[in-house]
């Protein structure tokens, strides 16, 4: 009887101090005297060391706790990012405002998995009818050209060739250069001296600026990151990504 109350004890020591309630057991600590004190924590360790299976699923019970923690963390702070970004006009979208399903994607321009995630992404809202929509944040991350082709294609937003030059930088191969980045451009359809002119404005340092403070707010430090309906996936794992918007779209259904 003694040895299954020390056990319980040594459990709730254990969890106790590593998820917070070591307040708990400093007030009981108050009440006994050093010595007293030094002879329970003994008992605890031999315990513990007789029992290291204890010690081992105290801990694990910690690892599930700290994961959901996390997890509650995370949601309070993708709320207000994600409420920003779909009420956001200026972010470059396909599929209705109203789409029962929508889908946020923060990606780098030099990012292999992004290029290859990029025809099933592209499918996302191309493919479902007017029930997904695709928002596509520029977070250029990986090199300085990166930062060069969100200005450009944020730039040719402004004419109405967001996802012409976006398809052609993601289907482009190698480095996104001055040179490379005017070709695709022009034959997207853009006025390549007006685009120059836009990438420099304040209007687009500001969206960029946001887009990567929101991005990092999350939790976000890699290419490609999703949201869906609130939902985070990261890097290319289309297969989940496809299997959140099923079910959102079944719960809509």
């Amino acid at each position: 009887m003694i040895k299954r109350l020390l056990g319980s004890a040594a459990i709730m020591v254990s969890l106790g101090l590593a998820s917070g309630a070591a307040s708990s057991a400093q007030a009981a600590n108050d009440q006994i005297s050093d010595t007293q004190k030094a002879q329970f924590e003994s008992v605890i360790e031999q315990y513990l060391m007789e029992n290291p299976d204890v010690l081992l699923r105290a801990i694990q019970n910690v690892q599930v706790w700290q994961t959901a923690e996390q997890a509650r963390k995370n949601a309070d702070a993708i709320t207000p990012v994600w409420d920003a970004l779909i009420a956001d006009s200026s972010v470059p979208s396909v599929g209705p405002a109203d789409a029962p399903v929508t889908v946020i994607e923060f990606f780098d321009y030099h990012c292999g998995y992004c290029k290859r995630a990029f025809d099933g992404v592209k499918d996302l809202a191309e493919q479902s009818d007017g029930k997904v929509r695709t928002l596509f944040v520029e977070f250029p991350i990986l090199r300085e050209e990166s930062a060069n082709a969100a200005r450009a294609a944020l730039a040719a937003a402004k004419q109405g060739k967001y996802m012409e030059v976006h398809s052609a930088f993601m289907e482009s191969r190698g480095i996104l250069d001055e040179g490379q980045i005017n070709d695709l451009a022009a034959d997207a359809g853009v006025d390549v001296d007006q685009m120059r002119k836009d990438m420099q404005s304040a209007e687009i340092t500001g969206m960029l600026a946001q887009y990567s403070a929101m991005a990092r707010s999350i939790g976000v430090n890699g290419t490609p990151a999703f949201l869906i309906n609130g939902n985070m996936v990261s890097g290319a794992d289309m297969e989940r990504v496809n299997a959140l918007v099923e079910a959102g779209l079944n719960e809509a259904s």
